[in-house]
């Protein structure tokens, strides 16, 4: 009887750590693959900001930068997430104004109306943003 109630009270335990754990790894999920995400980032942008050929490689460089910064943080997220925010918007910032220096200024403004309202995993711009 006390084995059943041990083995109960372990399944309930490790049970009750799997939505933390799925939560954990859906947000590293999108940074997993990075130059696809990147690219896919690219294309969006491109066609929602009527990039040029030779905007275009520029854009891609910018997004994979960021990126990668982003990754280096993303364990923040969780254990600290003040810091994690700190360095985002720090990491923003750059981003931004390597964006600033590439688009013309109806493009960037356009860009910052790309902002999805949430965090939409779904929405692949949404890494740029959350």
């Amino acid at each position: 009887m006390k084995n059943i109630r041990l083995v109960s009270l372990l399944l309930l335990f490790g049970l009750s750590l799997l939505p933390a754990i799925s939560r954990a790894q859906m947000q590293q999920a999108p940074l997993s693959n990075i130059e696809g995400n990147a690219k896919s980032i690219t294309s969006k942008l491109k066609s929602a900001l009527s990039l040029t050929d030779v905007q275009q490689p520029k854009i891609q460089d910018a997004v994979t930068n960021f990126l990668e910064q982003r990754s280096t943080i993303l364990s923040l997220n969780t254990s600290n997430p003040k810091a994690y925010n700190t360095k985002l918007k720090g990491f923003q910032t750059s981003f931004q104004r390597k964006l600033k220096n590439t688009l013309t200024p109806e493009q960037f403004t356009g860009f910052l109306e790309l902002k999805p309202v949430n965090n939409d995993m779904t929405n692949v711009l949404s890494q740029l943003y959350y």
